[in-house]
């Protein structure tokens, strides 16, 4: 199929809560566009984009999917991104490759906990969004209501551009606001219709139109003058500068909808076309094309969901990972997820499309033109602070337990696995309880292997409370012929929570001889992975290496390195050795009557508030809390609210543990062994 050019396309990621309507609402838009897969298996509601065995069970979407429409001439690139708190990485990393997001809300529930921080996020990036208002036809919608909570929290004009006639539960007409339209009955392309507004709607599309003329003049003074001088302004200019007022962030568009199948669809994919902006990316520029999702089907193998972000990509392309400096050669280049999805020759600048069977890049990677290697800054991962080891009852299945892992972890980026070297156990990592045990779902399926989960393992760090100065590190052998000789001296403080580690070379005169300092650096960073309390990594400190001792046959590569190691593992030991956790920075929703027991808890965790924002009917509790008393914290939370609180937990920062913390932590690990060898 023909390729579009990079002004005839839009990139939106639709995302809010779980339970809002995303999906629902995407098969919908792909439905009147006639854009739906073909052959599919749609679940008891009626679904199909929600297909692997993990979504149908959990009733909700968790991995993205790229789903294109054509609307005229328009290609819409539509990212239908998770709303589930275990997969939020992958809404994350969908905005990272849009221009625009559709932020889905329910009517009825309102702007959720997790809509929360996907707004947070849109406003960080200052993207533009448009958002589309579902199951306004619930008998328990609080349309108005929401609207103003959308207003509050966007910190934006909101241009209502439908409003929708209710007749008992059923959505009998949806107006257009401008220009004045109104789509009848059960939605399909043939119901859009040019008509006098019913009486039911007049009155609301006229109060519609006054706010939203008023909120646009406000964006531009050019149009504040015309708008003083006439008193209203005519569609086409109203139209021109919502356009720009969506560009620049002014001004958000709002579209009124129903339920599983939703009215006022057209206008919303029409208004999708006219103020989502066109990616700002050149074809004659050289190719940078960023890879922020792999999908790997049992049957038909790897998709490469990838965004154009300069240049155009071609079938039977000889690229560069620019990553990894590997040659890739471009298969076939699909238009979507489905593996049935259209081919095309050739991808754009701007453009988003799929593409099979990459050997060696993978999420996070960039491909270049080989002539102009460029890495594509990608979205910024969390930590993966939450970690259990897998347990699996057969004999011989680490093997294939780790090839399943390896294509899961190329799947979810926020998921990581590694040997434990002391206990010789697979040691999944993610981001929280409920990630892992998505993970572990997954893994069962795919490995056909019955493998559970180990106790929790928090990701410690280990620090210095104190500095230890003139510190010695010797290495001295003599086996016959050449021995080893070499002998440093450091010092070593402690830095402020989160700097990192810092080395300086003080070395004056020769004592430690230039090729060698690398040898030191080589032997500190060695004894910095497994501190002396638990043999967790060690941040935050500065080692500056002042004097030495070398010889000139005996001293080393390696003798340098043993010396370092062991004078690093001795400043550790004397520096007062100090045991980090992970602080999280958790947001609690919860019925106003139930303010006081949750806050009493949560200090009683160690969790220190950080601020409260309310309302008559809801609050928002904001604290820091360890991680390893907020494990169990849905649970708990449940218990205190009867099943009404809801939460937000992201990393924070590091912070010391108890002195009854650390002594427990010492004493599960047992005593940490040095390797001076």
């Amino acid at each position: 199929m023909t390729a579009p050019r990079t002004t005839e396309i839009r990139n939106i990621a639709v995302v809010g809560h779980k339970g809002s309507g995303k999906t629902a609402l995407v098969e919908a838009m792909l439905t009147l566009a006639q854009a739906a897969p073909k052959g599919v298996v749609r679940d008891a509601h009626g679904h199909f984009l929600d297909d692997t065995p993990e979504e149908r069970a959990h009733g909700a979407t968790l991995e993205t999917r790229l789903e294109p429409l054509h609307w005229g001439n328009v290609k819409v690139n539509i990212l239908d991104t998770p709303g589930d708190a275990s997969a939020m990485v992958e809404t994350r990393l969908a905005l990272g490759a849009v221009d625009a997001a559709l932020i889905v809300v329910c009517a009825k529930d309102g702007l959720q906990s997790g809509t929360d921080r996907v707004l947070q996020w849109i406003r960080d990036a200052k993207m533009p969004c448009i958002v589309a208002l579902t199951r306004a036809d619930d008998e328990r919608a609080r349309v108005d209501e929401v609207v103003a909570d959308l207003r509050a929290r966007l910190h934006t004009p909101l241009a209502m551009l439908t409003v929708a006639d209710f007749a008992g539960a059923k959505v009998s007409a949806v107006a257009g606001v401008m220009p004045r339209q109104v789509w009848y009955g059960a939605e399909s392309p043939t119901t859009k219709a040019n008509a006098d507004l019913p009486a039911s709607l007049n009155e609301r599309v006229k109060k519609a139109r006054e706010q939203l003329a008023e909120d646009i003049a406000a964006t531009d003074d050019s149009l504040t003058e015309r708008y003083l001088d006439e008193g209203d302004l005519p569609d086409d200019v109203l139209i021109a500068g919502l356009r720009a007022a969506v560009r620049k962030r002014a001004a958000v568009p709002l579209f009124t909808l129903a339920s599983t199948k939703p009215q006022g669809v057209l206008a919303l994919i029409q208004g999708l076309v006219d103020y989502a902006p066109p990616p700002e990316a050149r074809d004659d520029a050289p190719l940078e094309a960023y890879v922020f999702k792999t999908h790997i089907d049992p049957h038909s193998g790897r998709a490469s969901y990838t965004r154009i972000y300069a240049g155009v990509l071609r079938a039977d392309d000889q690229v560069v990972n620019a990553n990894s400096g590997q040659r890739e050669k471009i298969g076939v280049i699909l238009e979507g997820s489905d593996k049935n999805s259209a081919h095309q020759t050739e991808a754009h600048a701007g453009d988003i499309i799929a593409i099979t069977k990459l050997k060696t890049t993978h999420t996070g990677e960039t491909l270049s033109d080989p002539s102009n290697v460029h890495v594509h800054p990608g979205a910024a991962m969390p930590p993966r602070l939450f970690s259990r080891a897998l347990i699996s009852e057969v004999r011989g299945a680490d093997e294939k337990i780790g090839e399943a892992l390896e294509k899961l972890c190329e799947e979810d980026a926020a998921l990581s696995y590694s040997l434990d070297e002391t206990s010789h156990q697979i040691v999944l990592a993610g981001l929280n309880a409920a990630h892992l045990d998505l993970a572990l779902e997954r893994l069962k399926r795919r490995s056909q292997l019955e493998v559970k989960l180990g106790p929790p393992r928090i990701a410690y760090r280990e620090t210095l409370a104190r500095p230890a100065k003139n510190v010695e590190g010797k290495q001295k052998k003599q086996t016959g012929g050449h021995g080893q000789f070499a002998v440093c001296y450091i010092d070593v403080d402690p830095k402020k929570r989160g700097e990192g580690y810092e080395f300086e070379d003080a070395v004056v005169g020769g004592t430690v001889p230039r090729q060698f300092i690398g040898s030191v650096e080589k032997g500190i960073h060695r004894a910095l992975k497994a501190g002396p309390i638990a043999g967790y990594p060690v941040v935050d400190v500065k080692v500056r290496l002042f004097d030495g001792k070398f010889h000139a046959v005996d001293s080393s590569d390696a003798a340098f390195q043993t010396a370092a190691y062991r004078g690093m593992r001795a400043a550790l030991e004397a520096g007062s050795p100090l045991l980090l956790e992970p602080y999280m920075s958790i947001e609690v929703t919860v019925p106003s009557g139930f303010i006081g027991d949750v806050m009493g808890h949560l200090n009683g965790i160690g969790g220190r508030i950080s601020g409260q924002d309310g309302a008559d009917e809801e609050s928002v509790i904001r604290a820091t809390a360890p991680l390893a008393q907020l494990l169990d914290y849905e649970p708990r939370l449940s218990a205190m609210t009867q099943g009404r609180g809801t939460f937000l937990m992201s990393f924070s920062h590091y912070d010391a543990c108890s002195p009854q913390t650390q002594a427990r932590v010492q004493a599960e690990a047992g005593p940490m062994k040095a390797d001076d060898e």
